[in-house]
């Protein structure tokens, strides 16, 4: 009589399998992660196509939050853009002669009647205008809000983030069965 015997040696098993319950977390962190980038990445660039402005500065503005090990949230702050990125151009310094500041949005391009370009002594560059009469304080001028834009595009932005997430999430899972991390 002839007799295979088979065992299965327990003690790689369990070691395999308290390797993997390590790596999994991390490797749902690290996709959910990039996902939240991809998101970001979409809407930057929908958002800079609508508005005109640079990536980069939309990028400045779009946060990722971590929620946890198995979340991730794109948040933006409420607050204007300044003019001045919005390809403002008028006389800098005015010195009092001009007619004003114009700049491109949206829908086309605008003009600020009473406005000037400065520069602050901190360096910060800006459309300004004057409160009131002559020697008055100074205020910067804004244009809109991302958060209205960034609303117009939420519905593209989780959909490339879903995707990512998915891909992302395949690919780590393997990567970690494959034991480099």
């Amino acid at each position: 009589m002839a007799v295979v015997n088979v065992r299965l040696n327990n003690s790689d098993l369990k070691l395999g399998i308290a390797s993997l319950r390590r790596k999994f977390p991390r490797a749902i962190k690290r996709a959910v992660k990039r996902a939240g980038t991809a998101g970001r990445a979409v809407m930057t660039k929908e958002i800079a196509a609508d508005t005109g402005l640079p990536s980069k500065r939309i990028k400045q503005e779009i946060r990722i939050n971590q929620l946890g090990d198995t979340g991730v949230q794109l948040e933006v702050r409420g607050r204007r853009i300044p003019l001045i990125d919005f390809k403002a151009k008028g006389p800098e310094p005015s010195r009092g002669r001009g007619r004003g500041v114009s700049y491109r949005l949206p829908g086309g391009r605008g003009r600020a009647p009473h406005a000037f370009i400065a520069t602050m002594p901190s360096g910060h560059r800006g459309v300004f205008r004057r409160r009131g009469s002559a020697r008055s304080p100074i205020i910067q001028l804004h244009g809109p809000s991302l958060v209205r834009v960034f609303e117009k595009f939420l519905p593209l932005g989780a959909k490339r983030a879903e995707e990512a997430l998915v891909k992302n999430l395949r690919s780590e899972i393997s990567f970690a069965l494959r034991g480099r991390r």
